[in-house]
């Protein structure tokens, strides 16, 4: 059989961290890897932008460090949280962290996948998988069929493959919605910021981006839908802004940095039903990885450092097939054991935690608390990521 028609040993729906980060740890183990990712790169993706500390060791297990210097990230120590009554809880990172776009990292982690050896597509949106492990798996996107003989979805929070594959989440009402822009304004030296208001918050952290001299920022929210239809009517320039307006309105720490600053996108990235519930990391024997297997709330800024460590688990799971070392039952059950004993914990207390974000004075309560009790905030920064993974 020509090699241009044997099925690939994985296809990959999805090329962000978890996707690229699959296709790298098996192009190097020397498998025949296919990724498919909807978009040509570079393009944007609706993300705080924040690489936690363990990302450093992550990317660099990936090959990645030479190419994470040169993107020139903005280093990050510090987290600060505000309420809209004023108070405030500042508390230092458990590592370097970095600010750096989803256009600069993904194109990276796609041309550093391509050296490894596997084969990218951009532009090709995955719409089914049809088969098994024991038969194999084909995959239909709007140009050609894709064979192989295992598959990872990491397309992402929620969109039309879950639909195929029948995903039990998309059944949940999820009320949540997501919005980001970037923004030139007043500097965040080495800080990323978390700004509350009813029923949602707001993240602040500066990127690689120059505007005239000074870092942009990237700013993202998330929001409870029915408090962004409720924000009051339409403004000139739509809901959208009538929504920011009124979210400006409401914390005053917010409003004086938006004050003094200026949006740089033309407009702001949105998406809706944001869905936190739990999700099965295997659905029809097709590995789930990133947020496609389970998104944490956003507060816990660990969501890039998942998904690049859910990618590195289900190639890893994927090889021990490949090599017969593990049958399509071990490595269906295997792999979702795994993810659980991984990220579950952290996902669960994850969405514990962002009630109290969304509270205005449950929130001011939660942050003199952390004040009173320093040993409490060293336990949330640590228990919603695995620093485990040490720096590069």
């Amino acid at each position: 059989m020509p090699d241009s028609e044997r099925p690939f040993d994985v296809a990959i729906a999805g090329g962000g961290p978890a996707g690229c980060s699959a296709a790298i740890s098996l192009a190097v183990r020397g498998a025949r890897v296919v990724l498919l990712e909807a978009r040509a790169y570079p393009h944007d993706k609706l993300c705080g932008e924040f690489l936690s500390p363990e990302c450093g060791a992550l990317l660099g297990a990936l090959g990645l460090a030479p190419a994470l210097r040169a993107l020139a990230p903005v280093a990050i120590n510090t987290v600060r949280i505000s309420a809209p009554a004023g108070a405030m809880w500042e508390h230092a990172l458990p590592g370097q962290a970095w600010g750096l776009t989803r256009q600069a990292l993904d194109q990276a982690l796609a041309l550093r996948a391509e050296a490894a050896g596997a084969t990218v597509r951009a532009g090709e949106a995955v719409t089914a998988i049809e088969g098994s492990l024991a038969d194999g798996f084909t995959l239909r996107t709007g140009r050609a069929a894709v064979r192989a003989r295992a598959v990872i979805a990491a397309h992402g929070k929620r969109g039309g493959l879950d639909r195929a594959l029948g995903r039990r989440f998309l059944r949940r009402p999820q009320p949540y919605m997501a919005l980001k822009a970037h923004f030139a304004g007043p500097p965040l030296p080495g800080r990323i910021e978390l700004h509350g208001f009813p029923g949602g918050y707001c993240g602040l952290s500066e990127i690689e981006i120059s505007v005239q001299g000074a870092r942009a920022a990237d700013v993202c929210l998330l929001v409870h839908a029915d408090v962004f239809r409720r924000a009051g009517p339409p403004a000139p320039g739509g809901q959208v802004e009538a929504f920011i307006n009124w979210m400006r309105s409401q914390n005053p720490r917010l409003e004086a940095w938006l004050a003094q600053a200026r949006q740089l996108d033309a407009r702001w990235l949105s998406i809706a039903q944001v869905p936190f519930g739990a999700k099965r990391p295997v659905v029809n024997e097709v590995l789930m990885a990133g947020d496609s297997a389970g998104l944490i709330v956003p507060l816990a800024g660990d969501g890039i450092a998942m998904a690049l460590r859910g990618g590195q688990m289900a190639a890893e799971h994927c090889l021990g097939f490949l090599a017969g070392r593990a049958g399509a039952a071990e490595l269906a059950g295997g792999y979702a054991r795994a993810w659980q004993r991984e990220f579950g914990a952290r996902l669960r207390l994850g969405r514990l935690l962002q009630p109290l974000m969304l509270r205005p004075r449950l929130l001011s309560l939660s942050l003199r608390l952390l004040n009173a009790a320093p040993p409490l905030g060293h336990y949330l920064v640590a228990h919603t990521r695995d620093v485990s993974y040490g720096q590069p």
